[in-house]
């Protein structure tokens, strides 16, 4: 997959992880080792964030330009 394409694929699925439908579930009062879940969430979809668009730049510089 070229690195453009990985980029656009990025931000849809980001963009629909941190959309309203997705929001809901975990809105609720529930505590995650003493963590509201929605916070907890965010969290992690922000870490996957972060770690996943580092990946793509690793790899995006890794690859001989054609």
């Amino acid at each position: 997959m070229k690195p453009r394409e990985l980029l656009a694929a990025c931000v849809v699925l980001f963009g629909a992880l941190l959309g309203w439908p997705l929001l809901t579930i975990p809105n609720r009062p529930v505590l995650i080792w003493g963590v509201p879940a929605l916070v907890l969430y965010l969290f992690v979809v922000w870490a996957a964030i972060v770690w996943v668009l580092a990946w793509a730049a690793r790899r995006a510089g890794s690859e001989e330009p054609s």
